[in-house]
């Protein structure tokens, strides 16, 4: 038999529909585990970057900025795709492994009702993790290094590089198409932010200083519209920054983190315990 034919959709919704009464009252409850685990989760994660992690820009400009932390939605999309993702390979394997022992006539509406019911084993992991970190102090760390894409400077100036010239630019509205803030040292250099405690990060901070590099600059200057393509080791000032798309950063930690260590380990473990109620 086609191991293929195991894994076709068309075969899922046809053993669903032909299903007793019994088993599509078990798949509608694990389809619920599924939809509350992924809400449970989201808010979970939610909860955990709003009150649980204190961070902020350690980068001259950014004092005011809007922090990178994903919204309520983002998240929620990312964890129906995660999720969406880890069904499909469990299914998928556990449909070939079922195949390779010879169990091929198993139901695929057994199966796929199966995997969504071991979701309750999400929500109790979830409620045992909860309360835990509700009683854990906020984690605190700092934005050393980031970049940035839709940039808008109102009321800014640079100077910086542009091929060994030094060029200043000043406007009420500067639109930046990439920039990337970062620290270096009296010597240009950027700072290597490996270190092992919060005091050689602070002197580090202490002895350097914030620079920008930045691409597809746009701007007017006495009613004119300029451009520049790039401009190097800048610095700069303005009155307020605003960014569309966040690309990457660099966090440091400065202090107790014990909650998000919890929560970095609780993906994989309650995954992991999934896994396990399956595979039993």
């Amino acid at each position: 038999m086609d191991i293929l034919s195991f894994i076709m959709p068309g075969r899922l919704v046809e053993s669903i529909l032909s299903g007793r009464g019994e088993l599509k009252k078990k798949l509608i409850s694990g389809i619920v585990f599924v939809a509350v685990s992924i809400t449970v989760l989201t808010f979970l994660s939610s909860f955990f970057i709003e009150e649980k992690v204190e961070a902020k820009f350690m980068l001259s400009g950014f004092e005011g900025a809007r922090l990178p932390f994903p919204t309520f939605s983002q998240l929620l999309l990312s964890r129906i795709i995660y999720t969406g993702m880890a069904i499909a390979i469990i299914f998928i394997v556990s449909r070939l492994a079922l195949y390779f022992i010879k169990r091929e006539d198993t139901k695929t509406s057994a199966l796929i009702t199966f995997i969504f019911n071991s979701f309750i084993v999400m929500l109790i992991s979830t409620a045992v993790i909860s309360p835990i970190m509700i009683t854990q102090p906020k984690a605190p760390y700092i934005i050393v290094d980031t970049e940035l894409q839709d940039v808008t400077v109102y009321n800014g100036s640079f100077t910086g590089y542009v091929e060994q010239r030094i060029v200043t630019i000043s406007s009420p509205a500067i639109s930046i198409g990439y920039l990337r803030a970062y620290r270096v040292t009296p010597d240009m250099k950027i700072v290597d932010w490996r270190v092992e405690s919060v005091e050689e990060i602070e002197r580090l901070i202490q002895e350097s200083k914030t620079v920008f590099n930045m691409s597809n600059i746009k701007w007017v200057e006495e009613g004119v519209e300029k451009t520049l393509d790039r401009l190097e080791l800048a610095t700069g000032k303005w009155m307020t920054i605003n960014y569309n798309v966040y690309l990457n950063a660099v966090w440091l930690n400065v202090g107790p983190s014990t909650v998000t260590q919890i929560f970095s380990m609780f993906s994989p473990i309650s995954w992991g315990l999934t896994l396990l109620f399956i595979s039993r």
